[in-house]
C-alpha cells in the first residue's frame, strides 16, 4: 500500500506542541532507570496510570533494585500486583528478576534482542525500555497508538493492528530524531485523553487538521489549516 506522508512534519510539530501544554506527569517519566521503567510498564498493562502511581511508588521503595526484587519472595511481590489485578504476573516478575540478575549481572540490557529474551518482556515493553530509558529513536506501539495512527492515516486500526508492520513503520518514520521519549508519551497521552476508543474528542485534537477520521466526521480542514500542512515537506513513502 502506498500512503502519503505529506503531513509528516506537521504531525510531529503539532503533537509535541500539544504535549508541551497537556502532557501528563507520572513518577516513572521522571526517571531514566531501565529497571524502574520496566516495572512501571509491567504495572501499566491493562491498568490505568492513575491507579498504578501509588502501587509503583510503594513497590520501588521496597524493591529499589533488581537484586532486591530477586531476593523477594513471590508472596511479597503478589501483595503489590494483587492490588492492580495482575496477581498472575507475580511469578513471572520473579523469574524476570532472576534472569536479569544471573544473565546480565543485574543490568537491564539496551539491546532489543536481549530484552526480548527476558521472561515477560515482549515487543512493546522492549521498545519502551529502549525509548524511555536509553533514549533510542524507537516507536513504542500498542493498540492505543494504533488507534491514533489508524484514524489519522485512514487505516483499519482494529483486529490486532499492532501486529501489522504498517503500524510500526508509520510512527517510526514520524518520530523526530532525538525526541523519542516525548514523542511516544505524547501519542500515549493523546490516545488516553483525546483520541478515545468510542467517542473521540476530535475538536480538541491537535491532529484534527491532518486526520482522515476527523475529516470524515467533521468535514475537511479550513484553508488556514491546509496552508499549515502544505508548509511542511511532502514525502511519499512505500509502507508495507
Amino acid at each position: 500500500m502506498e500512503a502519503s506522508l505529506k503531513a509528516k512534519s506537521a504531525f510531529g510539530v503539532l503533537l509535541l506542541e500539544w504535549f508541551g501544554k497537556n502532557g501528563r506527569c507520572f513518577p516513572w517519566r521522571e526517571k531514566k532507570d531501565p529497571y524502574q521503567i520496566l516495572i512501571a510498564e509491567i504495572m501499566l498493562q491493562r491498568t490505568k496510570a492513575d491507579q498504578v502511581v501509588p502501587v509503583y511508588l510503594d513497590f520501588m521503595r521496597e524493591f529499589p533494585t533488581i537484586d532486591d526484587l530477586k531476593a523477594a519472595s513471590v508472596k511479597q511481590i503478589k501483595r503489590y500486583f494483587a492490588t492492580l489485578g495482575l496477581l498472575w504476573r507475580a511469578d513471572r516478575i520473579k523469574q524476570m528478576a532472576e534472569d536479569i540478575s544471573e544473565r546480565f549481572n543485574g543490568k537491564i540490557p539496551s539491546d532489543r534482542d536481549q530484552l526480548l529474551s527476558i521472561p515477560s518482556v515482549g515487543d512493546y515493553m522492549a521498545d519502551a525500555v529502549l525509548a524511555f530509558a536509553y533514549g533510542k529513536d524507537v516507536a513504542v506501539v500498542d493498540s492505543n497508538v494504533c488507534r491514533v495512527i489508524g484514524r489519522v492515516f485512514g487505516l483499519d486500526w482494529k483486529k490486532e493492528a499492532r501486529r501489522k508492520p504498517v503500524f510500526r513503520n508509520i510512527p517510526s518514520k514520524l518520530l523526530p530524531q532525538g525526541k523519542a521519549r516525548k514523542f511516544n508519551w505524547a501519542i500515549i497521552d493523546l490516545a488516553s485523553v483525546v483520541c478515545l476508543p468510542r467517542e473521540p474528542l476530535c475538536l480538541k485534537c491537535p491532529l484534527r487538521i491532518i486526520c482522515e477520521f476527523a475529516k470524515e466526521t467533521h468535514g475537511p480542514p479550513t484553508s488556514g489549516a491546509r496552508a499549515l500542512i502544505s508548509s511542511g515537506k511532502r514525502s511519499k513513502v512505500i509502507l508495507r
